[in-house]
């Protein structure tokens, strides 16, 4: 593997530096592993902060991301390595970085008591919520990701990795280099590929109109999955989905178990009944018509449509070489040197297809006005996701923000904003948007959120690799959500409304953050990833602070 070019080292380069000076991170290494989770889990930045294990004693292992999933859970394991000179890239992960993962997968699946003591504390988070998992008998998958920005695994590291893992049950790995980094922000490196799919019998259609044509045509599951996946069959080219709107990498949308499900069965062959299919666009595609099963050869393509599909078809093929035998896949292929044309394809495609809610309500009327209330504000309210991209972010405001803002503070669910955020945008859209709110105070909350919001960066930059109980501000950590509604409740029963003044709104984040703490130290430990995702933490809150004198039922009634 050649050294990276001095473009490519630039490319890297700038955007981690420009990671670490937006986000006040403390080194360039951990501004390179903020960067690769923003690929991995794209429109999560909110969330990058809480997977990061990176830091003292941290066992090999950067940053950790569970993925729950009905009865499984996808448990991504990331160790990052970045150089911090081109001359430097030369080099590769060497066997002691490999050991290091290997002893904690090992400690991790003998579930030893070492890993609690690390004085790592969202490591310990993260490996007690792993080992829950278990208790409740969710199948667990994990998935080793070393980045770099230099030539990656060494020969003997690699034989190393492999043969840690082979005893391992539902463990495998993947390399993300720098390469792989670049195609996937877009850069000027993106391969241009060609590939081949294979017809079933004489199952394509042509059409040609002007300046763009295209076929329709039932194909051979197994060519799909050869022309998408890596050349180890790892793990699916990511810079075939560039183009594609809804796309959500890795476990960020991930696979789908009902189309796995449905190609590995005995009723496989209804597969192209069942499936929407997928979307390819490209600069020209060919193949011979007339024959029976022709192979279409397209070049210069891009995966517009179907990225489930095509992770599950992965999935599948990963998990059996021969499931897919009777699998047949309907591939609609687009070709046009018009990108024009080639975007109104992809815009197209992806409306025909699973709209989430939030898209659905983008124009609704209450949301217009907010917009507009909120602007004269100094906010640019952002209902569709980052129309505001290229404004200052602490004046922008997402619309899913503010939607646990308010299920935080005014309805008085911090728990559910965390667990049911989905719900702002269905059901629970008109008890969170409406006409009702006064915007100066709604204003002020935000104001308040932002504060605390701060409050938990400085935290996690002073004891982000560090011990458990560091004092009060510890549950900012995963309770942030809690401190709007503690302080709610306080400024309820004292009557006032929420300050004004800077230095007082700081005062009331640092009262509601004490309530908490006294309200959280009482009773049995539990880890604080599940203590705030339980609505009984809201009770204890309520307890607390009304010195357990009075019901819940009178406690709520107290509140207006």
């Amino acid at each position: 593997m050649a050294r990276l070019s001095a473009v490519e080292w630039d490319i890297i380069d700038a955007r981690v530096r420009k990671a670490v000076a937006s986000r006040h991170l403390p080194n360039l290494s951990r501004g390179f592993l903020c960067v690769v989770l923003e690929q991995f889990f794209p429109g999560r930045a909110g969330d990058h902060a809480d997977m990061v294990t990176d830091g003292g004693n941290d066992r090999g292992i950067d940053a950790i991301e569970i993925i729950e999933k009905d009865a499984q859970a996808e448990v991504y394991l990331f160790q990052g390595k970045y150089r911090e000179s081109q001359a430097t890239t030369d080099k590769t992960i060497n066997d002691a970085e490999i050991l290091k993962i290997s002893a904690f997968l090992h400690e991790l699946f003998d579930k030893s008591e070492d890993l609690l003591r690390t004085g790592n504390l969202p490591l310990t988070e993260a490996v007690r919520r792993i080992w829950v998992l278990h208790e409740r008998g969710v199948v667990c998958r994990y998935r080793v990701v070393l980045c770099s920005n230099d030539q990656g695994l060494s020969g003997s590291a690699k034989t190393l990795l492999e043969g840690a893992i082979r005893s391992l049950p539902g463990v495998d790995y993947e390399t993300y280099g720098a390469s792989d980094l670049i195609r996937d922000i877009g850069g000027e490196g993106r391969a241009r590929e060609s590939g081949l799919l294979q017809v079933v019998g004489k199952e394509a259609f042509e059409r040609a109109d002007g300046d763009i044509r295209g076929v329709i045509a039932s194909v051979d599951a197994r060519s799909f999955v050869k022309l998408i996946q890596t050349e180890d069959g790892r793990s699916i080219k990511r810079h075939l989905f560039d183009d594609n709107l809804r796309v959500f990498l890795g476990a960020n949308g991930g696979y789908n178990s009902e189309i796995i499900a449905t190609a590995t069965s005995n009723d496989s062959h209804l597969f192209w009944y069942l499936n929407n299919g997928i979307t390819i666009t490209c600069r020209t595609y060919s193949y011979n018509k007339g024959h029976t099963n022709p192979v279409i050869r397209i070049d210069d393509f891009q995966i517009v449509n179907g990225a489930q599909t095509s992770h599950s078809l992965l999935e599948a093929a990963r998990g059996s070489p021969d499931a897919l035998e009777n699998v047949v896949l309907t591939v609609r292929v687009y070709a046009t040197d018009r990108t024009d044309i080639a975007e109104r394809v992809a815009v197209a495609t992806n409306s025909q297809a699973r709209i989430q809610s939030r898209d659905l309500r983008a124009n609704h009327p209450i949301l217009k006005k907010l917009e507009i209330a909120l602007l004269e504000r100094g906010f640019y309210f952002e209902r569709k996701r980052n129309m505001h991209a290229g404004r200052d972010d602490k004046q922008r405001l997402d619309a899913l923000k503010l939607g646990q803002i308010i299920m935080s503070y005014y309805l008085r669910e911090p728990d559910k904003a965390r667990t049911e955020s989905d719900s702002i945008f269905a059901d629970r859209f008109s008890a969170v948007f409406h006409e009702h709110h006064k915007i100066e105070e709604l204003c002020r909350v935000v104001e308040l959120y932002r504060v605390v919001e701060e409050m938990k960066d400085a935290y996690v930059a002073k004891h982000g690799d560090g011990v458990e109980g560091g004092g009060d501000h510890q549950y900012l950590i995963y309770g942030h959500w809690f401190v709007l509604f503690a302080a709610r409740t306080l400024l309820s029963h004292n009557g006032k409304p929420i300050p004004q003044n800077s230095d007082d709104v700081r005062a009331l984040a640092q009262e509601s953050i004490a309530l908490i703490a006294r309200a959280c130290s009482q009773g049995k430990a539990v880890a604080h990833y599940q203590l705030f995702r339980s609505p009984r933490t809201r009770d204890r809150i309520l307890a607390e602070f009304n010195g357990k004198q009075m019901s819940l039922l009178d406690l709520l009634e107290t509140l207006p």
